[in-house]
């Protein structure tokens, strides 16, 4: 009796301790995919580092994120001081899409109009997706 309650209470005990992991989204960072793709972008200048790659290839493999959510993501790994051509004309059909959030418009519409780095206007965006 004594050795299943000290199992039990393990066993609590790491369920606990496991679950800001789960709360913490695909992320880990506690944003959505979005809040995590609008900050990488915040501080974007001309292409995102290795780690902000990785990040945003979690995302492109999640089975939580959306199609919209991995184009966008995948398009930011492309990036290299614009859209690379042939993420040009999946953001596009987002912008399009009615279906589409206004979030994963608003990301697609910024990527397409960024050179360099997001305006400052896109910046102010960008901060208020979370």
């Amino acid at each position: 009796m004594l050795k299943r309650n000290l199992i039990a209470s393990a066993a609590f005990a790491l369920s606990l301790s496991a679950a800001p992991i789960a709360m913490a989204g695909p992320t880990g960072h506690g944003h959505s995919a979005a809040g995590t793709m609008a900050e990488i972008l915040t501080g974007l200048n001309h292409y995102p580092s290795d780690g902000e790659k990785a990040t945003l290839n979690k995302i492109a493999a999640d089975s939580h994120a959306t199609a919209n959510e991995k184009a966008i993501a995948k398009a930011i790994v492309n990036l290299n001081h614009s859209v690379a051509a042939g993420d040009k004309d999946k953001l596009m059909a987002i912008t399009k899409d009615a279906a589409a959030s206004a979030t994963d418009k608003d990301l697609a519409s910024i990527l397409l109009s960024l050179n360099h780095k997001p305006s400052d206007a896109d910046k102010a965006k960008l901060k208020m997706i979370k």
